[in-house]
């Protein structure tokens, strides 16, 4: 009972500090398994851009590109990318296709049931993409492909 107590108290004391993203464990398409918690433990510099897409989301598409492109050209970005595929069971079979043609070269979580997405977001629109500090406190969300999303990315992680 002790340690329940305590642990209500610490999550108390760090949710009045800011919001805190959630928590989640999810399979990765390549194999394995991921953890936020894991992910932003590996980098205390680096915060985690949590970007949520499915296959057929052109938006989605734009904004992915833009993305790694960015990570390309800018790698003293304090930023690494994480994402996070909405797919349904219908579609999920295009997913890896997609990452191929489009030559993605990052991590993606499979969320078929939403369990992920529904953590963050209530109105599941897409794309929808969460800035988290490397303390883990949420920094900026993204609703919808933004062109000056790194502009804010930038000021944000300052």
């Amino acid at each position: 009972m002790r340690l329940a107590t305590v642990f209500a108290l610490l999550t108390f004391s760090i949710l009045s500090m800011g919001k805190i993203a959630p928590n989640f464990q999810g399979d990765l398409i390549a194999g394995g398994r991921i953890s936020l918690a894991e992910e932003l433990a590996k980098d205390s510099k680096k915060g985690i851009l949590l970007c949520f897409w499915a296959t057929w989301c052109s938006p989605c598409m734009q904004e992915l590109k833009m993305v790694t492109e960015k990570l390309k050209t800018d790698p003293t970005l304090p930023i690494r990318v994480l994402t996070v595929n909405v797919d349904t069971p219908e579609t999920s079979s295009d997913v890896k296709p997609t990452m191929k043609l489009y030559q993605f070269k990052v991590p993606v979580i499979s969320d078929h049931k939403h369990d992920i997405f529904s953590k963050y977001q209530d109105s599941k629109t897409l794309p929808f993409s969460v800035l988290i500090k490397p303390n883990g406190e949420i920094a900026e969300t993204f609703n919808g492909f933004h062109e000056e999303m790194f502009a804010k990315i930038k000021e944000s992680m300052k």
